[in-house]
């Protein structure tokens, strides 16, 4: 993957730096642009740490992915949702509740914003987020444009079921959109670079539909009553 070998070269040149320290030579100054290679790829590693979901088959952004229940997300953000930060939403014949919140994700414990959207239904159990989106302003090293090409590189591979993606790249800008749009359930991640008040801003917003109910069985009409 591109992002250990950005590592992996940045490594070689920081440790050069230090042995020539120990022989007793200057450091060498390293590259504002290898400073921002590294910062990009760890940023990339951290997004792409934590937990998946189970069975895969569905993309992770800092450990949350759509399908996450709502007692585990509240759990890995650290923050419960008051009533108040939650609104009913009717969109395309769902009632869905709405809930945003303000936490630290990550091992690198940095500010996110978090929306998740829940399905109302009359069924018992945990609620599960149909759609989960995750709004990150970026580090000023960080090159926004390289972060959502390597995001999009990982989420196909946290999937075989891809069959769609679609990207396009400018200056201090991105969309990609990427998922499974044939079956049973359909899975989309879609990650966008815009500029803000002198930043760059991340956006992922991962999303599933509701599962296709199964064929009722057919009665069998050959026997005799």
């Amino acid at each position: 993957m591109r992002t250990i070998r950005d590592l992996r070269f940045v490594s070689l040149i920081i440790l050069g730096g230090i042995v020539s320290c120990d022989q007793g030579h200057a450091a060498p100054q390293i590259p504002g642009d290898m400073l921002d290679t590294l910062a990009t790829a760890r940023e990339a590693r951290v997004s792409l740490a934590g937990g998946v979901a189970p069975g895969a088959q569905t993309y992770s952004y800092r450990g949350l992915y759509a399908g996450i229940t709502r007692a585990r997300l509240e759990t890995a953000i650290g923050v419960a949702a008051p009533d108040s930060a939650c609104r009913s939403v009717a969109t395309r014949g769902h009632d869905d509740l709405v809930c945003s919140y303000e936490a630290t994700v990550g091992p690198d414990k940095d500010h996110v914003s978090v929306e998740a959207t829940y399905p109302r239904s009359a069924s018992s159990g945990d609620p599960v987020a149909r759609t989960l989106t995750v709004v990150r302003q970026l580090p000023l090293d960080v090159d926004g444009v390289r972060l959502a090409q390597l995001l999009a590189d990982a989420f196909e591979q946290q999937t075989t079921l891809l069959d769609k993606r679609d990207a396009e790249y400018g200056r201090h800008m991105a969309t990609v959109r990427m998922g499974t749009v044939r079956g049973a359930r359909e899975n989309y991640a879609d990650v966008a670079i815009q500029f803000h008040d002198g930043r760059e801003v991340l956006t992922v917003k991962l999303s599933r539909s509701d599962p296709v109910p199964a064929a009722p069985a057919a009665r069998d009409t050959t026997k005799s009553p």
